[in-house]
């Protein structure tokens, strides 16, 4: 893909995904294999980690020598600003699992989220900074995050023009989550599942209103 032909997202499962486009490759969340997923080691020239358990900061399997972002604030690197946002990894203040980071940022001209294991529903002020983006990235599964029902809360306030679920059960996944299909019957946008990896992401791809992609991650 060209810089000017827009995103490639791969997702690897958990919360791990390649967004690559504009020049760059950015992983979010590197998975360990102990969650049961499977992949090769995956180039990047950056890495941002929402938050350090093992199955969101294994960076053994990222190739290469990339710069590893892992805290809120305004960063910059190379054409782009990252900005973390800090929350929390559960609906108590970080007492039970800890702080949390949502990454958003503009690549290749597209506005992008990921929202790590968030916990939590984001206050308003937190809101009005990822509302409205072309694709956000959002853990469904709960147990350890927001579950089916508070995401598709979250999702209809943020309304983003593309809705990634992640952090959900699935075949290979060891961790007890709850499946997709929880999430899907709450669903506020219409569904779309893609069957293959990479999935594209131009303007002329890019739906009118809003929707939920749902990736394989093999």
């Amino acid at each position: 893909m060209s810089e000017i032909d827009g995103l490639e997202i791969t997702w690897f499962g958990q919360a791990m995904f390649l967004i690559s486009g504009g020049g760059l490759k950015i992983v979010c969340d590197p998975t360990s294999p102990q969650t049961g997923y499977k992949y090769n080691p995956v180039a990047a020239d950056l890495v941002l980690i929402s938050h350090d358990h093992f199955d969101h900061n294994y960076t053994k399997g990222i190739a290469g020598n990339p710069q590893i972002i892992d805290s809120s604030g305004t960063h910059s690197f190379e054409s782009i600003q990252i900005e973390g946002i800090s929350s929390f990894h559960d609906t108590k203040g970080g007492r039970e699992r800890g702080p949390n980071i949502i990454y958003h940022w503009n690549q290749a001209g597209y506005d992008v989220a990921h929202l790590g294991d968030l916990g939590e529903h984001p206050s308003p002020e937190v809101v009005k900074k990822i509302e409205g983006l072309d694709v956000v990235m959002m853990p469904v599964g709960g147990v350890f995050t927001i579950d089916a029902g508070q995401a598709a809360k979250l999702a209809s306030e943020l309304s983003p023009k593309i809705l990634i679920p992640m952090h959900y059960s699935t075949p290979s996944c060891t961790i007890p989550l709850e499946k997709i299909d929880e999430f899907i019957e709450r669903a506020p946008f219409p569904v779309k599942r893609i069957e293959k990896r990479p999935v594209s992401i131009t303007r002329e791809a890019m739906p009118e209103t809003s929707e939920i992609w749902v990736l394989p991650y093999s």
